[in-house]
């Protein structure tokens, strides 16, 4: 769809689950009737990769990659897919954006 809708139920951020680091699953939906979403926590608590999570899935959708979600789980394009780069954090380090500085 265009109607710019994501709604993953039980997402795992793709690099850390192909690594076999078993990541925490996830739910979260942003529709037209919820279009924000509020990520609290401790530093390297998790929400960096909720973030990333987000936008490797919407990457993936648009280059028909199968997302790691469960059913029910939807994705529609966005178009331009924007990305803030330059901080040192890594996923694949485990180093978030505040341990990272």
């Amino acid at each position: 769809g265009l109607e710019g809708v994501i709604r993953l139920n039980s997402a795992k951020h793709p690099i850390l689950a192909l690594r076999g680091k078993n990541p925490v699953s996830n739910d979260f939906e942003l529709s037209n009737s919820c279009q924000v979403l509020v990520l609290t926590g401790p530093n390297a608590g998790g929400k960096t990769v909720v973030l990333k999570t987000l936008g490797l899935v919407a990457l993936m959708v648009r280059f028909g990659i199968p997302i790691p979600a469960s059913e029910g789980s939807r994705v529609d394009l966005f178009d331009p897919i924007l990305a803030d780069i330059g901080d040192i954090q890594s996923v694949t380090g485990d180093i978030s954006t505040f341990s990272g500085h």
